[in-house]
């Protein structure tokens, strides 16, 4: 009974990653799939020093995709010149972000309201 069980939910976990079996068994990514993979695996970690948005474009203007918690980890894709933003996380005016992917989310954050863990 169990091993009818494990397949179903194995095939639905590798559906979910983007994973999609092979005719010959293996799994396979697809092609958009790959950049994301590679770049999970080169993570650099940040850690958010405060609750902050991540926003779609790297302006406080911009629509807020989540919010990032304050002690929760994330990995940074790179650095940006964007809008400036000014009194967050006790920096009175700055314009560099950080443009991270948070639980799946993919968006930009101020840089002073995270550090590499």
């Amino acid at each position: 009974m169990k091993k009818l069980l494990i397949a179903p939910l194995a095939a639905a976990a590798l559906a979910l990653t983007g994973f999609v079996p092979s005719a010959s068994g293996t799994a396979t990514a697809g092609s958009g799939d790959i950049a994301t993979v590679a770049a999970t695996a080169s993570c650099k970690s940040l850690t958010a020093l405060s609750t902050v948005h991540v926003r779609k474009s790297a302006s406080t203007k911009s629509t807020s995709l989540r919010l990032w918690y304050k002690g929760t980890k994330g990995c940074d894709i790179k650095g940006v010149d964007g809008g400036s933003y000014k009194n967050t996380c006790g920096i009175d005016s700055y314009h560099y972000w950080r443009k991270v992917n948070y639980r799946g989310s993919v968006g930009y954050v101020p840089n002073v309201c995270v550090k590499y863990s």
